[in-house]
């Protein structure tokens, strides 16, 4: 069965391909990859288009407006949706109203720090993606009907680049931090930790240090030989974390490019990735240098790298997750035993 899916995210057309390896252009691309038909549309930069004098949100009304317009053109079966921060209520409502049969679901990886309007709208859609667990069986308590279900971060090797790069740094750490959250003081703890100890490190979009983007995002990664995850909702100590699967995308970035990741232990990740094989867990900030300077010293890295990047592109490629989302969808009996397909859930039960 061929859909025609509108998908309403956040391209970044005005930033010049600087984040070609998101979320948004990985789902589209599974999607097509599994015969779809697929129409992007960059909701925030037609709002930016169709402003009046520039003023802000000034093209709110216009945006709008076209999106009910898309699918009623192209008579879609699917209207999927990012954060749509910017896409209104009431045009939900005329779309559903417009398209009768027409199933709108939502994918999400960010944190839910959002307004009122944004958790009001889920009263309209059909299905919402969230690559976070924790807090999956409140959120279907809360908005009756709608099915609410994990899926993993992508890494997709279309996007997620192996270069055959010398390794010139030992260790990388890129976290926008603000100085607002616990990555700053475990970025100032990794920069002396590597600093009084001879290693190789670079920092990027914290303590100060310039953030990467585009291809430059992939080689500074492909030059390390371990890459650190870690998250504004970890603790210094992983026990402090309230969690269940939830990791930013830059985890599937990392494991994508095959370099040895290290990440804060984090509860449910151990039905995807072992221990040790695929990738490094820690449980505190010392824990995690003391397994740095014993990675680095016996070249364990390298096994971990691979292992860690095929196990990836196996069971989270943009092929499968999409795949998983459309059956998820159409009410069509999953075709495979997907490694999340118990976090699943309506009016607050596990379905």
């Amino acid at each position: 069965m061929s859909l025609k899916i509108v998908h309403c995210a956040i391209f970044n057309e005005y930033d010049n391909g600087n984040f070609f390896y998101g979320m948004e252009r990985k789902i589209s691309h599974g999607l097509i990859q599994n015969g779809h038909f697929v129409y992007d549309f960059s909701y925030r930069d037609w709002e930016r288009n169709l402003r009046f004098l520039k003023i802000k949100n000034s093209g709110l009304k216009k945006m709008n407006e076209k999106l009910v317009q898309i699918c009623k053109n192209l008579k879609a079966d699917v209207l999927l949706l990012a954060k749509a921060e910017k896409i209104n209520i009431q045009t939900l409502k005329t779309i559903k109203k417009t398209l009768p049969n027409i199933k709108i679901a939502q994918w999400y990886v960010d944190h839910l720090e959002e307004t009122s309007s944004f958790f009001e709208k889920l009263h309209e859609i059909d299905v919402f993606f969230y690559a976070n667990a924790k807090p999956l069986s409140m959120l279907s308590k809360n908005h009756p009907n709608a099915k609410f279900t994990f899926i993993p971060n992508i890494s997709d090797e279309a996007f997620d680049k192996r270069y055959d790069a010398s390794k010139t740094t030992d260790v990388v750490y890129i976290a926008r931090d603000y100085k607002e959250d616990v990555r700053h003081k475990f970025a100032l703890l990794l920069d002396e930790f590597c600093k009084q100890n001879g290693i190789n490190h670079k920092i990027y979009a914290s303590l100060g240090n310039a953030a990467v983007f585009g291809d430059d995002f992939h080689k500074v990664i492909n030059q390390a030989k371990i890459a650190i995850n870690f998250n504004r909702d970890d603790g210094l100590n992983a026990n402090e974390a309230d969690k269940f699967l939830g990791a930013s995308d830059r985890m599937a970035q990392f494991m994508g490019c095959g370099i040895c990741t290290f990440s804060p232990y984090i509860k449910g990740f151990e039905r995807f990735f072992n221990d040790e094989k695929e990738i490094v867990y820690f449980n505190s900030p010392q824990d995690c240098f003391d397994k740095i300077k014993h990675y680095l010293a016996n070249n364990k890295f390298k096994s971990i790298a691979n292992a860690g990047r095929n196990k990836a592109l196996k069971i989270a490629n943009a092929k499968r997750v999409s795949k998983f989302m459309i059956e998820i969808l159409t009410n069509t009996p999953l075709s495979e035993a997907y490694e999340w397909s118990d976090l699943i859930y309506q009016d607050g039960e596990q379905i």
